[in-house]
């Protein structure tokens, strides 16, 4: 028999309970101990002091004299004792810090979260290290962790079957037995199992594995094992602007950046993170955004692949985070990421910096059931704190002192945390000279507070890890996701569902279109150019119709396409229309270089719509010239034939030659330079097709003398 996997191996991933006995019999997990009230506030350090008399868990400083302090113990030597009454272990914080010498110091008691620090020696268990497991239930039996100590007693036993001492901690060998049925963190033959299925290709084969796991106990739905099965052909490592498919039509094209570790399993339950990126409101009308999904990615890869994170950095569709479009973005995600990949529900974190802090203070109360922790960085806090401290939400607070986002805020939030009768599980840490960055020593404090902890429900009494999977297929994943049964059942999409998916947009959508192009069913274009014509579908799904078209070589759609393509220029329709005029494009039509230079003359005025005087925000920038390049991309393709007007006084006279300076922020990156180069290369292909004279290319040239990049990139088209 195949070694049953720990819930919590080094490598952070932990087995799903699957849909078992074991959780047909415990929902849930088990209530965090109570912490009792402080009852004590001194004036000399009325933001450190605690009860003695009834403390929650925490360390304790028991000073000779004056009274307690609740925190934790940073450090201690003969000389001295460093005691953090803000939980923050960071050697770089002062902030409130208490440095006394070991001479005025009675005592420390070490009293950590038990929960916690339960989970905490789980995870730092070495790989068959038995002895450590034991010493684990003993410490949650003597902790009252009831059912902490039972799953480590299990966890021994899944190892050691016949320990005395074990089995008489769980009630026998029968009930251990019974306990660990249908349970693959205890069985390593279920985890065989799913294994086997999530890597077999035919359904008819599937299905006799799906009949041998139910007989080995597991307690499952056809549609949660097939889950795992389309889990595990999901890819892994960095995707970046993974267009959302959960409610597509329901956003302006929503993207987020998805990082999956490469020993990714789908037979084993994974941690989520869901990072907020930094920015603001951009662009002259403010309905751009500064930041992006990619952006905030860069401070968690590294950590996510060595601690076994899923991390999901969503990109707003407005700022600030707070709007209600985004809190939505958000939960889509989330949807979306725990239907395609195997995440623990009890382990789904939020954190954010910048804007993204500011976002998690104001996303966290509002999906404090959601989440097992929130932690803002460089936000700014003290607001609604109580759904945070009702529902038991660890925080973790991240400032710098000299951040030119005041740090006020967040040290009140850590005040109103600290004083709070309840005693939540908090930690602040704030450094003195680290600007507004996120130095690397607190991103490994965040995913030091995380992995340990999990989400507080008090409808929960079990400690096992919560599969995503789990669960009916609902209306919403059929329809954006598609029926993980559907394949199984044998049953073939039919062509209107898909032309549908392809209609809202998304993932599902791009994907739809690829496979309809590389099959060419018949009514496929007819369904397309429905979707295409259809004003009421969403500018991305339009534009995924328009991509099909252009595959398909349905030269029926020109009329449309030229139409879709020569429309105004709007923020809303930018894909659209550079979707439309690659169709446009790869179609046999003659007269296209006339609606491409119409829609070439109505970008141009997109762009001069939003300069500021002499200046225009980035994002405008890139949307305004990225989708001019898409289209006078398309006018090379089709011989740059038509009105030269458009290119000479549209594009090279008014965003070339009469170009703004760009305001970009020092924030994230942001390189006008490569939209700019883009545009012209593209015109200079125009130019080559259309055989343009030597003074229009002059003229070219002399525009973009200021920018040597540009300059080479447009002569390099000359032939």
């Amino acid at each position: 028999m195949e070694r049953a996997a720990s819930p919590l191996p080094d490598r952070e991933a932990r087995p799903p309970p699957g849909p078992s006995r074991v959780r047909a019999r415990r929902r849930g997990r088990t209530i965090r101990p109570v912490r009792p009230p402080a009852s004590l506030r001194c004036a000399a350090l009325a933001a450190l002091l605690v009860a003695a008399a009834a403390p929650a868990p925490a360390d304790v400083l028991v000073p000779k004299k004056g009274p307690p302090v609740r925190g934790v113990l940073v450090s201690r030597s003969e000389t001295q004792v460093v005691f953090n009454p803000h939980f923050s272990t960071n050697p770089g914080m002062t902030y409130e810090v208490l440095r006394l010498p070991a001479d005025q110091v009675k005592r420390v008691d070490v009293d950590p979260p038990a929960e916690v620090e339960f989970f905490r020696r789980l995870r730092a268990r070495p790989p068959g290290d038995q002895t450590v497991l034991k010493d684990v239930a003993r410490y949650a039996r003597d902790a009252k962790l009831k059912a902490h100590a039972e799953m480590a007693w299990l966890l021994f036993l899944a190892e050691v079957p016949d320990d005395a001492e074990a089995l008489a901690a769980v009630g026998g060998a029968a009930r251990a037995a019974e306990l660990a049925r249908g349970n693959p963190s205890l069985d390593g033959d279920l985890v065989g199992g799913l294994r086997k299925l999530v890597l077999e290709t035919d359904p008819a084969a599937r299905r006799p594995i799906h009949a041998d796991l139910l007989r080995r106990g597991m307690v499952a739905r056809p549609e949660e094992l097939e889950r795992y099965h389309r889990s595990g052909r999901q890819p892994t490592g960095l995707r970046e602007d993974v267009p959302l498919s959960m409610h597509a039509d329901r956003y302006a094209g929503a993207v987020y950046t998805l990082y999956v570790p490469e020993r990714y399993d789908a037979a084993l339950t994974w941690p989520l993170l869901v990072g907020l990126h930094g920015g603001g409101p951009d662009g002259k009308d403010g309905d751009e955004v500064v930041g992006s999904g990619p952006s905030a990615m860069m401070f968690y890869r590294a950590l996510a692949e060595q601690h076994g994170v899923i991390v999901a950095c969503p990109t707003a569709q407005r700022a600030p985070w707070g709007q209600p479009v985004n809190e939505a973005l958000v939960r889509d995600v989330i949807a979306e990421v725990k239907l395609l990949y195997h995440v623990d529900v009890d382990r789904i974190h939020l954190t954010g910096h910048s804007m993204g802090g500011y976002g998690t203070w104001a996303l966290g109360p509002r999906m404090a059931d959601v989440f097992a922790t929130i932690s803002p960085m460089a936000g700014a806090g003290d607001g609604n704190l109580k759904p945070l401290i009702d529902t038991k939400t660890p925080v973790f607070i991240y400032h710098s002192a000299d951040d030119f986002i005041p740090v006020a805020p967040d040290r009140a939030a850590a005040k109103r945390l600290h004083d709070d009768p309840a005693q939540p599980d908090y930690r602040y840490t704030e450094l003195e000279r680290e600007g507004h960055g996120l130095p690397e020593s607190v991103r490994a404090e965040l995913f030091e507070f995380l992995l340990p902890r999990r989400n507080f429900d008090p409808a929960h009494k079990d400690v096992w890890p919560r599969s995503s999977f789990a669960g009916k297929v609902t209306p919403d994943e059929k329809t954006y996701l598609g029926d993980p049964l559907a394949a199984f059942e044998g049953r073939p999409v039919p062509l209107d569902e898909r032309l549908a998916a392809v209609r809202l947009g998304g993932g599902r959508g791009a994907a739809t279109v690829d496979a309809l192009a590389a099959e060419k069913p018949a009514g496929a274009a007819e369904g397309a150019l429905k979707v295409l014509k259809d004003e009421k579908a969403s500018p991305h799904g339009r534009a995924l119709a328009a991509r099909l078209l252009g595959l398909l070589k349905d030269a029926a759609a020109v009329p449309v396409l030229r139409k879709v393509v020569a429309a105004e220029a709007r923020r809303e329709t930018s894909v659209l229309a550079a979707a439309a005029a690659r169709a446009l494009a790869a179609l046999p039509d003659a007269e296209a270089g006339p609606s491409l230079a119409a829609a070439t003359t109505a970008w141009v005025a997109y762009f001069d719509r939003h300069r500021m005087g002499e200046t225009m925000r980035f994002s405008d920038w890139e949307r305004g010239v990225g989708t001019l390049a898409a289209i006078v991309g398309a006018w090379a393709d089709v011989g740059g034939a038509g009105p030269p007007d458009a290119l000479d006084k549209g594009v090279v006279a008014r965003v070339f030659a009469a170009a703004p300076k760009v305001e970009t922020s020092d924030r994230v990156p942001q390189d006008p330079g490569l939209a700019r180069a883009a545009l012209a290369t593209s015109v200079g292909r125009a130019y080559a097709a259309g055989k343009a004279a030597d003074a229009r290319w002059t003229a070219l040239l002399a525009a973009l003398a200021s920018d040597e990049k540009a300059k080479a990139a447009a002569a390099a088209e000359r032939k």
